[in-house]
């Protein structure tokens, strides 16, 4: 086995994460992407890593956001020290706050579905909730606290993947868009691109948003979808805050450095990427209500990234039916970051033929959509 080749198609973090995991296993990787690595929803998220969804969603989808969580603070540490960039891996704490009592009512919804499975938060009068974050709005009715939640900065933790691949070996072929999955038989042999063949013995495709147009050049069709997401980055004084803030208008995530990440909009609006004046001003509107002291902080920049969502909001994981070596790992919509970790690790235990850690039956290409999920 640690003579075989995998190309991977698409390096945004679930690539990245493969490939790592892979080349520990002494498969050989190719790296491809249409752009520049790690440009698209890998770099425009939040990255925080948080189980509230998937303790509200429960079953398989739970237990794999679960083991991603706990393998986080080894698989960051270990990136640090290997690439000498720190992902800045930070246990933050969350903070829902409300402000009106339908606001507080939604939390106390959630926190009704997520508690007997095992979420543990913690009540916070307005406050106790200053006492805790003095930034804060003195407006703040209450809050819920949610110890568990953590986060990392998605394009540190690019750029240490990155280091550490290249340190390993691993080709890397950025601008190269794959025209066409090779095929002897049933069984996918490697990609032709602009620039020639690859030959390989297994094809991953992790494209987020573009899986779908990836696999339409072999006859698949899969139903991943963008979802974008509009971004503002605020540039404040270093430690104004330290905890995630959620609210109904926005989420503010502090970085060390000072600046603060605040999301998201949630729009069906294909692959359009444009920034929104109404969007714009709802989140700014939304962060400096949350933390008034926003209010003199600069607006640096802001940015819309695509999700790739599925129809019942599980990811893919698995082979491709009707191929033998073709496998897709994608449709992590808002949770690519969480589960990057996760998904690196299962498709490299997979594809070198071992017993995964989790079986990746629940989230096959072929499966019949579940339910409602709720993550959306």
């Amino acid at each position: 086995m640690s003579n075989h080749r995998v190309v991977i198609l698409g390096g945004g973090v679930i690539g990245l994460s493969a490939a790592e995991h892979l080349t520990r296993k002494g498969l050989k990787v190719t790296l491809l992407d249409k752009g520049p690595f790690a440009r698209e929803a890998s770099w425009a998220g939040a990255g925080y890593v948080d189980l509230r969804d998937a303790f509200r969603v429960g079953g398989s989808f739970l237990d794999l956001c679960r083991l991603s969580y706990d393998l986080y603070p080894e698989w960051t540490e270990r990136l640090k020290k290997e690439s000498g960039i720190d992902p800045e891996f930070l246990h933050s704490g969350g903070i829902g706050l409300t402000f009106r009592p339908e606001e507080e009512k939604i939390f106390r919804e959630m926190e009704e579905k997520t508690a007997p499975r095992g979420l543990k938060g913690e009540w916070l009068t307005g406050e106790k909730a200053l006492t805790w974050e003095p930034a804060l709005s003195p407006e703040v009715r209450s809050a819920w606290f949610l110890p568990q939640t953590r986060q990392v900065r998605p394009p540190r933790l690019n750029r240490a993947l990155l280091r550490v691949l290249q340190n390993q070996g691993v080709e890397f072929r950025e601008n190269e868009e794959v025209l066409e999955i090779l095929r002897e038989g049933s069984r996918a042999i490697g990609v032709a691109t602009l620039q020639g063949k690859i030959q390989a013995d297994h094809v991953l495709v992790t494209g987020g948003a573009w899986t779908g147009g990836i696999l339409e050049k072999t006859g698949i069709s899969l139903p991943v979808r963008p979802v974008k997401g509009q971004v503002v980055l605020f540039k404040a004084a270093p430690g104004l805050f330290k905890s995630i803030l959620f609210s109904s208008s926005a989420y503010l995530v502090p970085r060390l450095d000072g600046h603060v990440y605040v999301g998201s909009t949630l729009e069906e609006a294909g692959f359009d990427k444009s920034v929104t004046k109404a969007a714009f001003d709802r989140l700014v509107q939304g962060a400096r209500q949350a933390v008034p002291a926003l209010g003199k902080a600069i607006i640096e920049s802001s940015w819309a990234g695509l999700r790739p969502a599925t129809r019942d909001g599980w990811p893919y994981l698995g082979p491709t039916p009707g191929w033998e070596n073709l496998w897709v790992a994608a449709g992590h919509f808002t949770h690519g970051i969480l589960l990057s970790c996760v998904t690196g690790r299962l498709m490299a235990q997979a594809l070198s033929g071992e017993k995964t850690d989790l079986s990746l039956e629940p989230f096959r290409l072929d499966r019949e959509p579940y339910p409602p999920s709720g993550i959306y």
